[in-house]
């Protein structure tokens, strides 16, 4: 690649966690201000460049990550494996790389709410007290990037259609920033199969310990017994100090961890 290519290349990444951005905006912000009002909570530029560094950027890097761990480690599995995962529909291939990244995703949030090692970068995202689209990837980079890598890694290993893993990626993206948006939408008992806003933002609640780990697919939290419904609305409050907002959550050998944060 040379030097014109890779310029380019820069450009299209920057572009492209732009549109994202601007989607997302165009979205969630007017609807938002049209179904909140006052609770609506303002954008604020650290999270917009939160989410435009992770949706562009990251995304690519954690790609890169991806393939190359895939292509060190693809020469030890059964080569019959991908041949058998090749000759599947389309469909299943995306369920499949659906139902693999959520498992890895739910089991990794679960752990970092009880390990305090990996609370201490996950605690970074439940630093967001007041619910916004644009506070969806306010995330530490060691958290991302191990939930993005492990989440899709298993399906390239595997061989599945690098189609459904954009299709998922695109999606699962959209969708976290509808999660944590300040709209109180709720599925019913669908809510159970699918998250909803008011499900997510329940997890983030002080109310809520220990319970709702699951991305998208809150059936992994109804099959292992962390599933908890949201007693009704829940709206915005007032904001709490971001180290009795995290201790509030966390189980007490991991809210030891936060313990410096009381002192700034």
């Amino acid at each position: 690649m040379n030097s014109s290519d890779a310029l380019g290349f820069a450009l299209g990444v920057l572009l492209s966690g732009l549109i994202f951005v601007a989607a997302s905006a165009l979205i969630f912000w007017p609807l938002e201000e049209l179904l909140e009002g006052d609770r609506a909570a303002r954008p604020k530029f650290r999270d917009l460049a939160y989410l435009w560094f992770y949706q562009s950027f990251g995304l690519w890097a954690g790609a890169g990550i991806i393939y190359e761990i895939a292509f060190l480690v693809r020469g030890i599995l059964p080569h019959s494996w991908r041949l058998f995962v090749q000759h599947q529909p389309f469909w299943l291939q995306a369920a499949a790389a659906i139902l693999l990244a959520e498992v890895w995703i739910y089991s990794l949030h679960r752990l970092s709410h009880t390990w305090a090692f990996l609370w201490r970068f996950h605690r970074v995202h439940h630093t967001v007290v007041d619910m916004t689209w644009s506070a969806s990837s306010r995330q530490h980079p060691v958290d991302f990037f191990v939930t993005v890598v492990g989440a899709n890694l298993p399906a390239m290993l595997l061989g599945i259609d690098l189609r459904s893993i954009a299709l998922f990626v695109l999606w699962e993206r959209l969708y976290t920033v509808m999660l944590h948006s300040n709209l109180d939408l709720d599925w019913g008992w669908f809510s159970k199969v699918i998250a909803s806003p008011r499900v997510h933002r329940h997890h983030h609640s002080p109310a809520c310990r220990g319970r709702n780990f699951a991305g998208i697919l809150s059936l992994l939290d109804v099959l292992a017994k962390t599933y908890q419904t949201p007693d009704g609305p829940e709206r915005r409050r007032e904001p709490a100090s971001e180290a009795s907002e995290m201790a509030a959550r966390a189980p007490a050998k991991v809210a030891a961890a936060s313990a410096p944060l009381d002192r700034g």
